[in-house]
């Protein structure tokens, strides 16, 4: 029955937007058109909030210069509730770390410290797909495929999450190896300069990955899956390829 409606429901949308047959407005629908009518309404429009809703393929990208990441190929995804999202991919290598450029901070007699989230010989992936998605939950599903063209090294599965999780825990990783003293210093900056240029930007959806590549030209591909309230969306690869310093 499932299958029954899916086709029904393309069926009528392909009808709607070809402009191919239309109804007269006494009609009642019967038979596969029925089907179609109950198929199309049970699909309902998810509230929408401006501060965190991805409007186009322009926007997706906007939000990804804003952290400092290279669009890769737009895709699309199919989502369980009869929607087909479009999506935008991206890299950025290191050393850096989004959207304030180079996290190293300078102790005095304490010494510098390299807070970068994204290292040397590493890329940092971004995914933002457009319409509302739940970030309430699990953030996992999107993956990274990758291959060094230089050194034939490459990786499938590599896992994303929110792009400000990810982010955050890249530099609170470099914060822990720090000795006493330059530690709070660390942590005071980026409380005071990278927490508040991230809350800037709608991150609702957005995925980010950090991966080792080691040092070379990267061919990459993001794929997997995002959730959309109760509905899931699995989305095709974004390719592009990336230079990892």
């Amino acid at each position: 029955m499932k299958i029954r409606l899916a086709v029904a429901a393309v069926a009528a949308s392909a009808a709607l937007l070809g402009g191919v047959v239309a109804a007269p407005a006494h009609a009642a629908p019967t038979g596969q058109s029925l089907a179609a009518k109950n198929a199309l309404d049970s699909i309902n429009p998810q509230p929408q909030d401006a501060a965190d809703v991805v409007d186009g393929i322009e926007a997706a990208n906007k939000i990804l210069k804003q952290f400092g990441i290279t669009p890769f190929t737009p895709t699309i995804g199919a989502c369980t509730d009869f929607t087909f999202p479009l999506a935008l991919g991206g890299a950025v290598p290191g050393p850096y770390t989004p959207p304030i450029g180079d996290l190293t901070i300078d102790g005095g007699l304490l010494g510098k410290a390299d807070l970068n989230a994204v290292q040397k010989g590493e890329i940092l992936y971004g995914f933002v797909p457009v319409g509302v998605f739940n970030d309430s939950g699990d953030k996992g599903g999107m993956q990274v495929a990758w291959f060094n063209v230089n050194t034939f090294k490459g990786g499938l599965g590599e896992k994303m999450g929110g792009i400000t999780d990810v982010i955050l825990d890249g530099v609170t990783k470099r914060i822990g190896t720090l000795a006493p003293g330059l530690k709070e210093l660390a942590q005071a900056a980026v409380n005071s300069t990278l927490k508040p240029a991230l809350n800037l930007i709608p991150s609702n959806g957005v995925r980010g990955g950090i991966v080792d590549t080691g040092s070379g030209t990267v061919l990459s591909a993001i794929y997997g899956s995002v959730k959309k309230g109760d509905a899931t969306c699995y989305f095709f690869p974004s390719l592009g390829i990336a230079t990892a310093k």
